[in-house]
């Protein structure tokens, strides 16, 4: 995701400095193959904890076995996770030596993700004077990172105006064959339903297509129902169900294939300040997620719908 394009570039100089760093043994060779699996983008959880106990046997350094921890919880945005392991980070801050560093350049840089991670902990318990605390904390630590950081409070922000929000979900609407219908009839008695709102002049809402389908697939088993939301406009000599209707042709698509009505108020109510974008509704019209359909967070609310959810 953009907001974690900062560590994943830091991420990408280790993996240059490791390839070009010379093997003198066996041994050595063994710890630089650790460190690159430790740095790796899809590694799970268990795969991490288990190749740190590794790379801790092979001699690696205790601080890059922290650092790859860090960057895991941060790439992934896993808070509780984060959370877990704040105590190691702290100690990272405390005895940061800049030559063992692997992917976080300052032991400042260590200090402000400490603050970091006391942000997203606030967040999560709804702390708005410890959000605002700690967040800015981080930024007058790392202002490399304001854009990271940045991303969080208008997160924080948004989600804390959703809590209270409730759509009513027999608002009338219309799919792309101009059919009438309702996001009550779309949900149909299922556990949820994610719209996923996108234009056909938004490239990455077209780039994401696919992966659309394929979240309305895997979820369909849970149920959990995943409809695409349109926002275009008229143009020409096509309306707004013709435009949708087309795509979803070229598309090959079979999930439901819905037309925001003209007035925008699901845009309104979502604050739909750009695409794509998905949110998670409840049966009972409350938002249980408003974010980048590439946000981790989306994962973490579907599991808390069933355990059994698993990202791709």
């Amino acid at each position: 995701m953009k907001s974690l394009l900062c560590i994943l570039i830091l991420c990408a100089g280790l993996s240059g400095l490791l390839a070009q760093a010379p093997v003198a043994d066996e041994a050595a060779a063994g710890a630089k193959a650790l460190m690159q699996r430790l740095f790796a983008q899809n590694t799970t959880e268990a795969e991490l904890l288990t190749l740190a106990k590794e790379a801790n046997k092979a001699g690696v350094p205790r601080q890059a076995i922290i650092e790859a921890k860090l960057v895991w919880g941060l790439r992934h945005q896993d808070t509780p996770f984060l959370v877990k392991i704040l105590p190691e980070v702290e100690i990272l801050a405390a005895n940061f030596d800049s030559a063992s560093a692997a992917a976080i350049p300052t032991a400042e840089a260590a200090k402000a993700f400490i603050a970091y991670i006391k942000a997203l902990k606030a967040a999560d318990a709804n702390d708005a004077a410890a959000f605002k605390q700690n967040i800015l904390e981080a930024i007058w630590l790392n202002p490399q990172q304001t854009p990271v950081f940045v991303q969080s409070i208008e997160k924080f922000r948004r989600e804390s105006k959703m809590v209270s929000l409730v759509v009513d979900l027999k608002l009338p609407l219309t799919n792309s064959m101009g059919e009438a219908t309702t996001l009550h009839d779309q949900l149909g008695g299922k556990k949820a339903l994610l719209l996923d709102f996108w234009a056909s002049w938004c490239g990455p809402c077209m780039n994401l297509m696919p992966a659309l389908k394929k979240k309305a697939q895997t979820l369909a088993a849970f149920d959990i129902v995943v409809a695409a939301v349109n926002k275009d406009d008229p143009k020409d000599n096509e309306t707004a169900e013709s435009i949708a209707e087309r795509i979803r042709k070229e598309q090959n698509a079979t999930l439901p294939w819905l037309v925001e009505p003209a007035e925008r108020p699901y845009t309104k109510a979502f604050e739909l300040d750009s695409i794509p974008r998905m949110v998670l509704l409840s049966p009972e019209g409350k938002v249980l997620f408003n974010g980048h359909p590439e946000d981790p967070s989306l994962w973490v609310a579907l599991k808390k719908i069933n355990p059994a959810i698993q990202a791709p």
